[in-house]
């Protein structure tokens, strides 16, 4: 399930190109040529770029998930047992936005799990066999401006009700997921181009993250200069 969360903050990365482009424009200041009494340029102060608001919807967000599945949940250490088999997410039937949380309903299968378990001094091995689970996982996002790090929490839940044996298994597995996660947003690479055969670099400084009303929102302020 580590793979669903990065490809969720991987699908808010590939709707920026496209729907930046649908953002209202900002006013751009222009800057005054300096005076004939200016010897030193390097003491010309630029004006910071005014902030631009991106705006993702849920709708987009879902279908740009949808697009990359099925996905492969890694293997991981539940509790002391060690699963062993193949586990994927298949769909994801939707996803809401609001109130700083991402809420995802969507549906895994396992094929030729099994677990091994400590029970006393004794190692068993018990085979699960195969599953479909629908499952509803909550994340929930805040973002730390000072640090400039995205933080989030997934919480799963089971959206039926059932004793079997399999289920329990995954499920322990995917809490064993429930613990904030960082995302570091100054390792982002900027965009690179050419402007009359000069290479420049354009990086985005975040200023804050929104889960609210059916739309993550961006604040973002454009950082130009010829240097990465």
């Amino acid at each position: 399930m580590i793979t669903l969360l990065r490809s969720l903050l991987l699908v808010l990365l590939l709707c920026l190109p496209v729907l930046s482009q649908a953002a209202p424009e900002q006013p751009v200041q222009r800057l005054e040529r300096p005076s004939a009494r200016t010897t030193r340029p390097s003491a010309v102060k630029r004006p910071k770029l005014q902030p631009v608001t991106i705006i993702l919807p849920a709708s987009a967000l879902h279908q740009t998930l949808s697009s990359i599945l099925p996905l492969p949940v890694e293997e991981i250490d539940a509790g002391g047992r060690r699963f062993q088999g193949s586990i994927t997410l298949d769909s994801v039937s939707s996803l809401s936005i609001d109130q700083g949380q991402l809420v995802l309903i969507g549906q895994l299968s396992g094929r030729n799990l099994s677990v091994n378990a400590n029970v006393g001094s004794q190692n068993i091995h018990i085979r699960l066999g195969s599953l479909t689970l629908p499952v509803t996982c909550e994340v929930n996002l805040r973002f730390d401006r000072r640090r400039q790090l995205l933080l989030f929490t997934p919480v799963f839940k089971r959206s039926v009700n059932s004793r079997n044996e399999a289920e329990e298994g995954v499920m322990a597995l995917l809490n064993n997921l429930s613990k904030e996660y960082q995302v570091p947003l100054r390792k982002l690479k900027p965009f690179a181009g050419a402007i009359g055969g000069k290479q420049v670099f354009l990086r985005m400084e975040m200023l804050d993250i929104r889960a609210e009303k059916g739309a993550v929102t961006l604040l973002l302020r454009p950082i130009a200069g010829t240097r990465p």
